[in-house]
């Protein structure tokens, strides 16, 4: 409770919804700009604070872990106001035990609104307004070395990307959703001779497009109404590493723009004539595989010719089967603690069914299943089994009921084999070994579930 002996006072209060929409602000610090309570009241949290996602929001995570959440020195950007960093202290609302939303307490630590004051002309007090890049929030969290599995083909890919992190190359990452992009991106860097330099992840996907171009390239004061002098992702990242996820949502005229600036090392602000000067390392990532970036002309040619120097495409998960139990220990060892519960194991079972289920979301959709279930363990029990998950298990939406892991098992083995001889073009022999079993196991199922 450290953090609530500090807040003796509090600068802001914000409240939203399950969905992460601003239901209800307010700014005690009369340095800080009353409009900005009105604009932002209906907007999504991370569209206005463009910086935050679910994965490092406070107000995100205290609903995420039903907990409250402190969490110290978090950077805030927004096109309203400076750039600030807080302290805050987050609380997951609920009603009749579901969580509904959250509401958040902060302090403003730093920036042009915050009660900190600052005598420039002290060379020891300058050092203050330059915090180091984890207190700024640009800062990768994850190491390649933090990526569970022991597949052949993710340890030989970890491998090369600490091989390829020393450069200064630009990367392009693709894999299908779940899989575990942005922990490439951020284990790259942390590898990288770049690793005490900034690091920022954009999501393209998440900001407005009217948004996007002074985000990248910042806006100089008087340029539009309410514009401010402020960096945009490439001056802010300037000798670290720029994270660009899902790429393929950043509209076609910016990519032009983004395509320019790379090759140019030099980016203009919003209103500016002058040019500024950038070293920064660019990953990239979208969940389009490489055959069908070009084919379906969401990622300019040029943008992605020139992104493509380092290619690393990560397999799903029902590609890499031996990280199947590996991660699903690992997720029953976090949720377990994160609930308070003893489980150990998982029942041989359920540990078949997940063994060959599809997973369409990858490790995330793991992650999630495992979650799920564990909150269907009684209180005492240590092996999670089948009767957990089904819980968890939705059938299709129209059905609206919930089918037993057996059925799962053999409508999964049906769509697995039957995947395998389509892309095999009802070669037995060559569907086997894409799945790796026997070519009579094969024909066996095949008999057995009257398949041609």
């Amino acid at each position: 409770m450290a953090l609530f002996e500090d807040l003796n006072y509090i600068d802001g209060i914000t409240i939203i919804d399950k969905d992460g929409s601003i239901l209800f602000t307010v700014k005690f610090n009369p340095e800080i700009d009353s409009k900005l309570e009105e604009s932002i009241v209906g907007k999504k949290l991370t569209d206005v604070f463009y910086n935050l996602d679910k994965s490092n929001s406070s107000l995100y995570e205290c609903m995420e872990k039903e907990k409250m959440i402190e969490r110290k020195g978090q950077l805030v950007k927004n096109l309203y106001s400076e750039d600030t960093i807080t302290d805050n202290i987050s609380f997951p609302i609920k009603h009749q035990g579901i969580i509904v939303g959250a509401v958040e307490l902060s302090k403003v630590l730093i920036g042009d609104k915050s009660r900190l004051k600052i005598d420039k002309s002290s060379p020891e007090d300058n050092s203050i307004m330059k915090p180091k890049c984890l207190d700024l929030g640009y800062n990768a969290k994850y190491a390649l070395d933090d990526i569970i599995c022991k597949s052949r083909k993710m340890t030989e890919l970890i491998e090369y990307a600490k091989n390829i992190a020393k450069s200064s190359s630009p990367v392009f990452i693709t894999g299908e959703t779940g899989t575990g992009k942005e922990l490439f991106a951020h284990g790259i860097h942390n590898a990288s001779n770049r690793k005490d330099k900034p690091f920022i992840a954009q999501n393209c996907s998440a900001v407005p497009e009217t948004l996007l171009e002074s985000i990248f390239f910042g806006t100089s004061k008087g340029s539009y109404t309410g514009a401010l002098d402020k960096k945009g992702l490439f001056e802010a990242c300037d000798g670290g590493t720029l994270f660009l996820d899902e790429l393929h949502c950043m509209p076609l005229y910016l990519q032009a723009k983004l395509l320019r600036a790379i090759e140019s090392g030099a980016v203009r602000r919003i209103g500016e004539n002058e040019e500024r000067r950038f070293d920064v390392r660019i990953v990239a990532a979208t969940n389009i595989c490489n055959y069908d970036v070009l084919l379906k002309e969401n990622i300019r040619h040029d943008l992605y010719y020139r992104l493509s120097v380092v290619n690393i495409n990560i397999p799903p998960l029902r590609e890499r089967i031996d990280d199947i139990k590996l991660l699903s220990e690992y997720f029953l060892k976090k949720y377990s603690g994160v609930f308070g519960k003893n489980v150990t194991s998982i029942s041989p079972e359920l540990n078949s069914f997940m063994l060959k289920y599809g997973w369409p979301g990858n490790v995330r959709e793991l992650e999630n299943f495992i979650e799920s279930a564990m909150l269907n363990v009684p209180e005492g029990k240590t092996v999670m089994e089948s009767s957990d998950a089904n819980k968890s298990i939705k059938d299709n939406p129209a059905d609206n009921r919930t089918r037993p892991i057996k059925v799962l098992l053999e409508n999964m083995e049906i769509k697995l084999v039957e995947e395998a001889l389509m892309m095999n073009r009802g070669n037995v022999k060559k569907a086997a070994e894409y799945l790796e079993i026997p070519r009579q196991t094969l024909q066996q199922k095949m008999k057995k579930y009257k398949l041609k």
